[in-house]
């Protein structure tokens, strides 16, 4: 498949074509959100539905870290593509998932020690 460039074409278009996949995570992520706490909820019983409440501020606030971080490299990436730079974007892709897999043993080990 051949590279597409967002600089060139329709503007419509490239927006739809990245808006699409951002949107589609947010509903299955929303979707997932409300399944849990039916399931929670209804079967599980109201102590699990309070727990679950309790710990959503505290996903969110992961999530949304992470979120910031990809966003960051994001921006670094798109500068050394846009540049032509295909080495220094190769270590930053690295470093980025080399980051991301240390974040999450940390928040794994955290985790781990912190529960009773």
């Amino acid at each position: 498949m051949a590279a597409v460039h967002m600089t060139e074409g329709s503007i419509t278009r490239h927006l739809i074509r990245y808006s699409v996949p951002l949107i589609l995570g947010n509903i299955f992520q929303l979707t997932y959100n409300a399944v849990d706490s039916i399931i929670a909820g209804r079967f599980i019983g109201k102590e699990a539905l309070a727990a679950e409440g309790m710990a959503s501020p505290v996903m969110n606030i992961v999530i949304l870290g992470i979120s910031g971080i990809c966003i960051g490299a994001g921006v670094l990436m798109s500068e050394f593509f846009g540049a032509g730079e295909y080495e220094k974007l190769k270590r930053e892709m690295s470093t980025a998932v080399l980051f991301g897999l240390y974040f999450s043993l940390a928040v794994v080990a955290a985790g781990i020690f912190l529960t009773p």
